[in-house]
């Protein structure tokens, strides 16, 4: 879940146009409803720690899994930030409202590193 969270999601966004990121924005929120359905084990509506840490240990490349130690750690971060009521599970609503912070942190950045930027280039000496 997080790896198309963190890594995707941001990385989708980085040369998208202001129209298509609400068209990006809009996909990931389907793809994130569905990811949620898929991790939500038990068809309860909500994840628990425990779904969340499951699928974390499931993620990896190749033959490098992530431990159970790393995958606790991980799901415990995921969970400090997407359970607004601190209930200990984390509705749909909860997880799409996260995405949504995530993708206004990442456009906020943005505005701000290009509002940083020289507005055009820059001229050099004469005659070189």
């Amino acid at each position: 879940m997080t790896r198309f969270l963190v890594a995707g999601l941001i990385a989708a966004t980085l040369t998208v146009p202001a129209l298509a990121q609400q068209d990006t924005r809009a996909s990931a929120a389907a793809k994130f409803s569905r990811e949620f359905k898929a991790r939500d084990t038990n068809h309860d509506g909500v994840l628990t720690k425990a779904e969340v840490k499951a699928a974390i240990m499931r993620m990896g490349n190749g033959q490098k899994k992530i431990d159970d130690v790393h995958a606790g750690r991980l799901a415990d971060l995921w969970f400090a930030k997407a359970d607004a009521n601190k209930d200990g599970k984390v509705t749909e609503a909860e997880a799409q409202a996260l995405l949504s912070r995530t993708f206004d942190e990442y456009e906020a950045a943005k505005a701000a590193q290009r509002s940083q930027q020289p507005a055009g280039p820059v001229a050099g000496p004469k005659g070189r």
